[in-house]
């Protein structure tokens, strides 16, 4: 398992996140750009830049876009995000997640609310929030 997969495997295992955007895989939670014409509520995550090692551990920042139909559906997808991943060093998400040795998935900060463009008439509201994955080197697979 990879670092971006944990990510995802960490959102489509979280209730609350399921319970906004569903469980189908390839619309709802996306690793990379968001599909074109993909319904909202939905999010879609990427690596962002700035990533290091030390000491046999890596860390690496991802954006995790959460976009609905209104602002407030948006922020709302947000404040569950983030409570996946919150803390600092040495909280939010750890352990051994479905075979992958994570040090700490924790919350940098929120971004606020980006609206875009109408797609198909319907207009879409992105609330970003971007964390930090710490994980051992070797457990990258």
């Amino acid at each position: 398992m990879t670092p971006y997969e944990v990510i995802g495997w960490s959102l489509l295992n979280t209730t609350a996140v399921t319970a906004i955007v569903g469980t189908s895989t390839s619309r709802t939670v996306t690793h990379g750009l968001r599909p074109r014409n993909s319904d909202v509520p939905c999010i879609n995550y990427f690596e962002l830049g700035g990533g290091s090692r030390w000491s046999g551990y890596e860390r690496q920042p991802y954006s995790i876009n959460c976009r609905a139909a209104t602002p407030a559906a948006a922020m709302d997808l947000a404040r569950v995000v983030t409570t996946v991943f919150a803390g600092s060093a040495g909280t939010g998400i750890y352990g051994r997640l479905n075979g992958f040795n994570i040090e700490r998935g924790s919350l940098i900060q929120k971004q606020g609310l980006i609206p875009e463009d109408k797609v198909d008439g319907v207009s879409i509201y992105n609330a970003p929030v971007d964390i930090t994955i710490v994980y051992p080197s070797s457990t990258v697979s």
